[in-house]
């Protein structure tokens, strides 16, 4: 009988040994590249307890995944924006805009066009475009920017294109209705090294304020940084985290007060298998913004280590037994 539940409890530790060596080896394929980018920043993370069972790489952000679309209006007949308020040298910036339906009828022809004209922070123009609108006014195009472009606030300047002879018609408040402008910002990113379970990861962040402070804290799953800016100014910043870090359900706080998901304060604007990124918005001061999840770097489950213990256990007791026995025999 000692014999068998010996084999037995053998038995069941080599599977649970197997098993083990099998996620272990899972784990490493999974999460052992890191992100490429800059090397500005370094933080080594906090070596948490191990607590949560299974791995979960999925990340889930319940925060918009764009900005509301402005639409005109009679308040506001002429709009344009850009689809983010953040972006990288290199990017593809897309601008989008609407022409209210009683400013078309009053300009009263057919095909619209509006002249798109980007500026940066020193004036000199990045790109002129030109955009027709439909028949509901909505139009929009697309422009890549420099990899050598000017950092800083970049103005977006839109004009409905008439006749000289329609203009010549129109009225004064009709024709104050035919320019708009909007503004977006171009930073370059950094990137913040983290080692954590003996890996390196990094945390890309851009962001017209200034950033300090970095830290991932992994015990409490989150990553925590400072944000600084000219007071009456607006700030945003963009971060980019990756899954085999940080993931599950993903939460942004500023100054410990968190952005519901309604807001649009904050953006998801890309979410791939690799990494989620966030563009997060304020008025300028001095901040401290946190980004928490469920599920931090992949830990065996404790599932799996409760098993082996057990496991052991029973080996050890079994042992005891056979060697009492034998001693009273």
């Amino acid at each position: 009988m000692i014999a068998t539940s010996l084999l037995v409890a053998v038995g069941l530790f080599s599977a649970a040994t197997v098993t083990l060596m099998s996620y272990s080896t899972a784990y490493a394929q999974s999460y052992g590249s890191s992100f490429k980018g800059n090397t500005t920043g370094a933080v080594v993370s906090e070596q948490g307890d191990k607590g949560k069972a299974g791995v979960n790489m999925s990340s889930s952000a319940s925060y918009k995944s764009s900005y509301p679309k402005e639409k005109a209006d009679d308040r506001r007949p002429f709009t344009v924006q850009s689809e983010n308020h953040l972006y990288k040298p290199g990017d593809e910036v897309k601008i989008e805009g609407s022409i209210a339906t009683s400013l078309m009828d009053q300009l009263g022809t057919g095909a619209i066009t509006v002249k798109l004209n980007v500026t940066d922070n020193k004036g000199n123009v990045t790109a002129q475009k030109d955009a027709v609108a439909d028949t509901d006014g909505q139009f929009s195009t697309n422009l890549t920017l420099p990899e050598n472009a000017e950092q800083g606030s970049y103005k977006i300047s839109a004009m409905i294109d008439i006749s000289a002879d329609l203009l010549g018609t129109l009225q004064a408040d009709v024709k104050s209705k035919l320019e708009t402008s909007a503004r977006f910002e171009v930073v370059s990113s950094n990137a913040f090294a983290v080692n954590a379970e003996g890996k390196n990861f990094e945390v890309e962040i851009a962001s017209n304020s200034t950033v300090s402070a970095f830290e991932f804290r992994q015990q409490e799953k989150k990553v925590t940084f400072h944000v600084e800016g000219q007071t009456g100014t607006e700030g945003v910043t963009e971060i980019t985290i990756p899954k085999a870090l940080l993931n599950g359900e993903i939460m942004v706080s500023i100054d410990g007060k968190v952005i519901p998901p309604e807001s649009s304060d904050v953006v998801t604007i890309a979410d791939t298998e690799e990494g989620m990124t966030l563009e997060i918005n304020y008025h300028h001061s001095e901040h401290t913004v946190e980004v928490s999840g469920t599920n931090v770097v992949p830990e065996f489950p404790v599932s799996m280590v409760m098993m082996a213990a057990a496991i052991v256990s029973v080996i050890a007791t079994v042992s005891l037994v056979s060697k009492r026995r034998g001693s009273v025999i």
